[in-house]
């Protein structure tokens, strides 16, 4: 199952589910991450092989992209649209569909956008 590194905005309700379906999960905070700009997240997640989660699409899509046009890898990056609390169903199910089809190593490098139509 993926290892997931999740940002600080990420609700603590939605580690504890994953966690449940078998993911491996980290939260920012528990890492000593908290306030952690998204370079210090992104060389973190590298270093310890989880891919990142987060919901911070407005500045992570820019970071990505300036370390990939700098030639710098990462560990993957999945990108979700901020959905309400009562969709982390929605949430764990596109993750578990990502799982069907991707390890760690295939995400290597990768950015997967997860939109905000519910399913």
């Amino acid at each position: 199952m993926l290892r997931l590194l999740l940002d600080e905005n990420v609700p603590s309700v939605l580690a504890k589910v994953l966690k449940e379906h078998g993911f491996e999960v980290v939260r920012a905070q528990e890492v000593g991450l908290q306030g952690a700009d998204d370079e210090t997240q992104l060389a973190w997640a590298m270093e310890h092989g989880y891919v990142l989660f987060t919901f911070d699409k407005g500045t992570m899509v820019l970071t990505v992209r300036k370390w990939i046009q700098a030639g710098q890898g990462h560990a993957g990056v999945i990108i979700c649209e901020q959905m309400p609390r009562e969709a982390i169903g929605v949430i764990v199910r596109r993750l578990l569909n990502v799982a069907k089809v991707h390890t760690n190593e295939t995400l290597k490098n990768v950015t997967l956008h997860l939109g905000a139509v519910w399913d």
